[in-house]
């Protein structure tokens, strides 16, 4: 059934360009946005039913450019060890002590989690295949990666690439990717073969990369506490690798990069990728300040994601907002805005269509209540923490506020 034409209106609106509005809104129709309005007037002339939301901020949907929400059952099962791998291992037997069913109730609940936060999209690592069934009916829109790895052994390369080449049931409002899961995890053969792969079929990749520095240690020199949970270093750079298989490009979103280089950082840039930091997870494992100033200056477009809930304490990406502006106070809050809406929806494939309130995006959109008088005010507020989700809207109909819409 079409999604009926309505016209939002709130006493606040970002739209397109940063530009606010007072009193006008967004004309939806066919669960897409057709026309700014730019004013009360231009909304009475809309030839649509109206929707008054009163005094709010009216926003483009949240894009949550990393999750694991598969993981959501771990949430506070184990806290940050002596160093990653350490905390990798102690994640890993946790997660087989835990039943399937239990741990597919805390996934369905964290995708409900997300909607009631105003987030409308999310690029999710898909590692168990289960993750469309376990969501089934919830209006959230999704980039599904497929996760692959062999922890670094050719000979279960041709298990984990049928892993993903598994045909899935197909459903409005997801869209695929593939993960390779990380340089130290995943063999030369299968990164080449997933390059072939997501190039055959313009996938969009998601690839963690250069999130500590044990990473780097045992990738190049086969040393440090990544030997006790894995058998073969490649004795080469994670980005040389990730680079030669064909993986590094407009359509690559690289998470974490946390301990790059500035010639990484510079390569980066010039292949068009976007790097994805998730402040809650940064702060969970202590880890030294985050150098969004350096990615910034060199080119590179940023992001916001949350991880898991594993590894943080929440799936809101208004507190990843929050936690981003008190560790970097020189970024402004539209600034801040933009890293988890339209460059969010850049890094996981849906820019101009999530992530804006633009003609012809997406009808994916959230009200907020907020402090201030004037937009960018409440803006600054929301930006900090201080902010209050009301009303959320996937494809053109609002979200019933248990998060579950027939879709």
């Amino acid at each position: 059934m079409p999604t009926p034409a309505i016209a939002l209106i709130a006493r606040h609106a970002r739209v397109e360009g940063g530009r606010w509005l007072s009193g006008g809104g967004v004309l939806l129709a066919a669960g897409r946005i057709e026309r700014i309005l730019a004013s009360p007037a231009a909304a009475r002339r809309a030839g649509a039913p109206r929707a008054d939301l009163g005094d709010v901020v009216l926003l483009p949907g949240f894009v949550n450019a990393h999750a694991h929400l598969e993981l959501s059952g771990l949430a506070g099962c184990v806290p940050p060890g002596r160093d990653f791998p350490d905390w990798i291992r102690a994640l890993l037997v946790q997660r087989e002590r835990i039943p399937r069913p239990q741990l597919e109730r805390a996934t369905r609940a964290a995708a409900k989690q997300l909607l009631v936060g105003g987030t409308t999209a999310v690029g999710d690592i898909d590692a168990t295949g289960r993750l469309l069934a376990v969501t089934r009916g919830l209006a959230l829109r999704v980039r599904r990666y497929r996760e692959a790895l062999d922890a670094g052994d050719p000979r279960r390369a041709p298990g984990a690439l049928a892993s993903v080449e598994r045909a899935g049931a197909r459903r409005r409002l997801w869209s695929e990717g593939l993960s390779p899961h990380a340089p130290y995890t995943v063999s030369d053969r299968l990164l080449a073969d997933l390059g072939r792969r997501a190039r055959a079929r313009r996938l969009p990749i998601a690839i963690h990369w250069a999130e500590t520095p044990e990473e780097r240690l045992w990738l190049e020199q086969g040393r440090g506490p990544f030997a006790a949970l894995l058998s073969r270093s490649p004795r080469g750079a994670g980005l040389d690798r990730i680079a030669a298989a064909g993986l590094l490009g407009p359509r690559t979103a690289l998470i974490h990069g946390n301990d790059a280089t500035p010639a990484e950082r510079a390569r980066v840039a010039q292949s068009g990728a976007t790097l994805v930091h998730c402040p809650g997870t940064h702060a969970f494992f202590g880890r030294p300040d985050f150098a969004a100033r350096a990615w910034r200056a060199a080119g590179v477009p940023l992001a916001l994601g949350t991880d898991s809930l594993a590894s943080n304490l929440d799936l809101d990406m208004a507190r990843e907002m929050a936690l981003f502006r008190a560790s970097h106070p020189d970024f402004s809050p539209a600034e801040t805005l933009d890293l988890a809406t339209c460059a969010a929806a850049r890094a996981i494939g849906f820019e101009g269509r999530a992530g804006a309130l633009a003609v012809g995006a997406w009808a994916d959109l959230a009200a907020h209540e907020a402090p201030g008088r004037t937009g960018p005010e409440r803006l600054d507020a929301l930006t900090r923490g201080l902010g209050r989700v009301v009303a959320v809207w996937t494809a053109g109909r609002r979200v019933p506020p248990h998060a579950s819409a027939g879709i």
